[in-house]
């Protein structure tokens, strides 16, 4: 099964310990929508990633290829149950120019937004370079993570 990877996911070694057969399949985009940090997370002490409805923003991304029995696991990590997050099937503009299904990750009632932790934005961009997202995109993450530095 496709998987789209946007927030802390894109770090691999992060998704691996959930989803062990995780292999990047290509980077993906979903328009009219904007990463979002609409949940506060006590644990993580600051805002976690979603996908909000943003019309003319663009969503970068990776497809990653799961074994379905590893969706599991990730409902779990991503706390489907507690209902914080909700799996929805999403359709994706390929890196090879084709419309892919692909299974996501948003938080099911939405609030803030709230700053995530520097942590967490670390995560976040070292799996978008380590994917090669555009540095463009990137960079919207790098000024947040900064501004929490001072």
């Amino acid at each position: 099964m496709y998987y789209f990877a946007y927030g802390s996911n894109l770090l691999s070694s992060y998704l691996r310990e959930y989803c062990p057969s995780a292999t990047v399949v290509m980077q993906a985009t979903i328009s009219n929508f904007r990463v979002e940090f609409p949940y506060y997370s006590e644990e993580s002490q600051g805002g976690l990633s979603s996908i909000l409805e943003a019309p003319g923003e663009l969503v970068k991304g990776v497809i990653f290829n799961i074994l379905q029995t590893e969706f599991a696991a990730m409902d779990v990590m991503e706390s489907v149950p507690q209902k914080l997050y909700r799996r929805d099937t999403f359709l994706t503009l390929g890196e090879d120019g084709k419309w892919h299904k692909a299974d996501l990750y948003r938080v099911t009632t939405p609030s803030g937004p709230f700053m995530p932790s520097k942590g967490y934005l670390d995560g976040m961009i070292k799996g978008a370079y380590e994917h090669g997202l555009s540095p463009e995109y990137i960079k919207r993450f790098e000024v947040m993570r900064d501004s929490l530095a001072k």
